[in-house]
């Protein structure tokens, strides 16, 4: 199944002006002329993205966005519209955020954490700022020791709050921290401890 917000590999079925159809099972999906890698023929396989376009058609590009849905990323406003706002994700079209997901009303040039979606309402990729939902240390996926990429969630009066391998929280201590950091900052880092009730210190490098 072709979903949007996400990579897929597909066949071409045809070749237009417009550009070519990548095979979706019914009348195809249009990856444009100036995202046709050179020599491209009717049969080839191609690795694309998939997302709306603003006749909200499904599109395929070979460029690569900030983030797929399901992650967690650091992004800029570019515009902001009575109905919510418009981040730069690396695309041609820029990814919404409604009013109702934005913590504080956004503002243009700001840059803001934000979780990728599918809107249940359009089924096109959105963006939120709600992500306490997304984050869960009830079942671990990691160990003492584990490296893992950590994302700058919030400062806190011991360190700062990461996000862990954009499924769990952990704790960086301010006292373990040589560099200067701010929300949105990406680290290698390692577990260092698991507490009984679940809470994770980690520490910046590797164990």
């Amino acid at each position: 199944m072709i979903t949007a917000g996400n990579y897929h590999r597909l066949n071409v079925v045809r070749m237009k002006d417009a550009g070519a159809y990548l095979d979706d099972g019914a009348t195809g999906i249009l990856l444009p002329r100036r995202f046709v890698p050179r020599g491209t023929k009717v049969g080839d396989e191609i690795t694309v993205f998939v997302y709306h376009d603003s006749d909200d058609r499904l599109i395929a590009t070979t460029q690569h966005p900030k983030a797929v849905v399901g992650d967690i990323a650091l992004l800029q406003v570019v515009a902001t519209t009575p109905h919510g706002a418009f981040l730069d994700w690396g695309l041609m079209k820029d990814l919404f955020v409604p009013h109702s997901k934005q913590i504080a009303p956004m503002r243009k040039g700001g840059e803001y954490l934000v979780h990728l979606y599918i809107d249940a309402q359009t089924g096109r990729v959105a963006a939120s700022q709600y992500l306490e939902h997304m984050l869960s240390n009830d079942v671990l996926t990691v160990k003492e020791k584990d490296e893992v990429d950590l994302i700058v969630y919030r400062q806190t009066e011991l360190g700062w709050m990461v996000i862990i391998n954009q499924k769990h929280k952990g704790l960086l201590y301010a006292s373990d921290v040589f560099q200067p950091l701010r929300v949105g900052d990406r680290l290698k880092g390692y577990i260092k401890q698991i507490r009984e009730d679940g809470k994770i210190d980690v520490a910046p490098g590797i164990a």
